[in-house]
């Protein structure tokens, strides 16, 4: 988690040409799925409480990627699967981190009236995961 977090903040703020903000893409969607593969695997387990503490920082870097603009489709289906998962594994501990997050609102609601059906569908799940967390 700690190499995920030095990645991430490596890929924030990055400005460039078409090539840099392919591979800055690139970058952040691998960061995304390592993260998405993380809460998955700890769903299930007794030991998600040891997720918490990176709650905020992965809240942070999705922030930064929606605030920069720059993402392309697979990044944007990536973080809001993400948004979903550490919603889903993490329940009531991440909805409050959710609720005071600068920009998740406005990303979900963006994902959610997107053209393309995959981010769509996983803004759907998102949402859902997201209502269940807060409301808990």
């Amino acid at each position: 988690m700690s190499a995920l977090q030095r990645a991430a903040e490596l890929s924030t703020h990055v400005a460039g040409d078409d090539e840099l903000t392919e591979y800055t893409n690139s970058l952040r969607n691998g960061i995304l799925e390592a993260y998405s593969g993380i809460f998955q695997g700890f769903k299930s387990s007794a030991k998600t409480q040891l997720l918490i503490p990176y709650a905020p920082h992965i809240l942070q870097f999705l922030d930064g990627i929606y605030m920069e603009k720059d993402m392309d489709d697979v990044v944007m289906k990536t973080a809001i699967g993400v948004l979903g998962d550490l919603a889903d594994t993490l329940g009531s501990h991440a909805g409050s981190l959710i609720q005071q997050s600068l920009s998740s609102k406005d990303f979900l609601n963006e994902c959610l009236s997107s053209e393309d059906l995959m981010i769509k569908e996983s803004a759907e799940w998102a949402k859902l995961a997201i209502s269940r967390a807060i409301s808990v």
